[in-house]
């Protein structure tokens, strides 16, 4: 989905609020910018869309860009927006809220390197990269702008936040956990935190699907076997939650056993062959090292059979895969060249081993002894993984967190995002008033799937503070082609669930109540 799609969505939902002019409009050139240590302001522009602003391109050091926007009617906040994939230009996804229309200050940053977001090299024996793109880019993007953004418009920003999902749901949470000063409030959605884990998912799925790294043409299982799975349990249960609607409000509840699905006999499209059904429980059961023993979570049922799913991150295939430059939605890959993957978790998968934990691009995962793993991540890990659950720097000085992500995440497994909130409120119980976790039924990675999938999150956390009111649920929109809202739905504050009233439209919010999980 494109951005400019997105800001007509938060104008057409009313996101757009007036602001008041400052009396005195600063001038967008570069002399009304102080100079910055280590900082050089490669331009500034006056730009009209999509609301009036003065963008400000610039470098940190010897190579992490950065974008700043200040709108002409600017609302005194301030949101850095992340990144996704490698990263590996521009990005800044709180634009997806409308965040320049409504008035705030914005940034975003490339990292530190220029690639497309499934291409891992430029990190090939270059640990100063890997720290950028780690942790240190963001902080250091954040301190730089809000320098800048209280220069141009004299005056203290009120209040600062930072939105972002999946890559950009980890420098969220490594924001809250390294630098609690930098941001009030904190969003991170479908955070990939755990990168030894997802190291050993994406490895194990990849050699499960493609066991001949030379023959990326289809995946052992395809999109008949995939339509397959999903229909069966869908079923099973989709109607526990008391609508068919082939969404499942909690699909850890539904209890399908794909073992069922075994061909008894000769191969055909209603069953699985035993190496299909192996490859398919990798995924559901989650990676293992030669003991059995679990290395990080599966995934719960959801995605398997639609385009933003299992096809375009875990199965795929050259002979289907749909053009992975439209790598994540509010992702510009501008002109860089995708690496032939045929799936994204194909080459993000790759990339972290043969680049980040290797260094050597010949790296495979076809003999990898995975019993070595947390080893063999020690240094890459202590770099990227943020998997503390210790948030009291943070909270102390105020800050409020909000996580979500979908139960139909074929990128990041739902059951990842739980486990780390429930470490985060095991860590300290008093987590409970300051953090919200919200698992989204039927929604893909970010967004998308059969579930109603927009959420304004930037508002979301604005609104807490300024009620000083933790959010209990939020309205979710499912939307047109036009990007215009057709139905609504609650999603709760975990652990509770959106149950059905029973009566009423099953597509507008009003018929549902937020109820603990039975």
């Amino acid at each position: 989905m494109k951005k400019e799609s997105y800001f007509t969505t938060a104008i057409l939902l009313g996101l757009v609020l007036f602001q008041t002019p400052l009396s005195a409009q600063p001038v967008c050139t570069a002399e009304s910018f102080s100079q910055l240590p280590d900082v050089t302001i490669t331009a500034v522009t006056q730009e009209g869309a999509p609301a009036p602003h003065c963008k400000v391109a610039g470098v940190i050091g010897t190579e992490i860009n950065f974008e700043l926007l200040l709108p002409d009617t600017w609302n005194g906040k301030f949101v850095m927006g992340g990144g996704g994939g490698f990263v590996g230009s521009v990005m800044n996804t709180s634009l997806l809220f409308g965040a320049l229309q409504v008035g705030y200050a914005t940034v975003g940053t490339d990292t530190g390197h220029q690639a497309h977001p499934l291409d891992a090299s430029w990190a090939l024996n270059n640990p100063e990269r890997l720290i950028n793109f780690g942790h240190r880019a963001v902080h250091e993007t954040a301190v730089t702008a809000k320098a800048l953004t209280n220069t141009y418009y004299e005056k203290d920003i009120a209040r600062s936040y930072f939105t972002g999902c999946s890559t950009g749901g980890r420098q969220a949470l490594m924001a809250g956990q390294r630098y609690p000063e930098d941001f009030d409030g904190i969003v991170a959605g479908a955070p990939g935190f755990n990168y030894t884990g997802i190291a050993a998912q994406a490895s194990q799925i990849n050699r499960a699907m493609y066991p001949d790294p030379t023959n990326l043409q289809a995946a052992v299982v395809g999109p008949k076997e995939q339509e397959l799975i999903e229909s069966s349990y869908l079923a099973m249960c989709d109607e526990d939650d008391g609508i068919k609607d082939g969404i499942l409000n909690d699909p850890r509840q539904c209890k399908f056993d794909v073992s069922t699905l075994l061909c008894q006999s000769e191969k055909n499209d209603s069953c699985l062959s035993k190496e299909q059904l192996a490859a398919v429980k990798v995924i559901y059961d989650g990676p293992k090292d030669s003991q059995g023993n679990t290395l990080f979570y599966g995934y719960p049922f959801g995605g398997e059979n639609s385009v933003g799913g299992w096809p375009r991150w875990l199965t795929g295939g050259l002979k289907y895969q749909a053009d992975l430059d439209e790598f994540q939605g509010g992702v510009d890959v501008g002109d860089a060249e995708a690496p032939v993957s045929p799936n994204a978790f194909y080459g993000f998968g790759n990339g972290i081993m043969q680049y980040f934990v290797f260094n050597d691009p010949d790296w495979s995962y076809v003999n990898y002894n995975f019993d070595g793993l947390q080893k063999d991540m020690v240094q890459a890990a202590e770099i990227l993984n943020a998997t503390n659950p210790d948030l009291s720097a943070f909270r102390k000085r105020g800050g409020k967190m909000i996580i979500y992500s979908g139960w139909s995440d074929a990128a990041i497994t739902g059951k990842s995002v739980v486990s780390y909130y429930e470490d985060i409120l095991a860590n300290d119980k008093t987590a409970a008033t300051d953090t919200r976790l919200f698992m989204m039924p039927g929604v893909e990675h970010c967004f998308g799937g059969p579930g109603p999938s927009f959420v304004n999150f930037l508002t979301e956390i604005d609104q807490w503070f300024e009620t000083d009111k933790a959010p209990e649920q939020v309205t979710a929109l499912w939307l047109d082609e036009q990007f215009q809202p057709t139905g609504s739905r609650p999603v709760c504050a975990y652990p509770k669930i959106a149950k059905y009233d029973g009566k009423g439209d099953t597509r507008n919010a009003s018929s549902f109540s937020c109820v603990a999980p039975r």
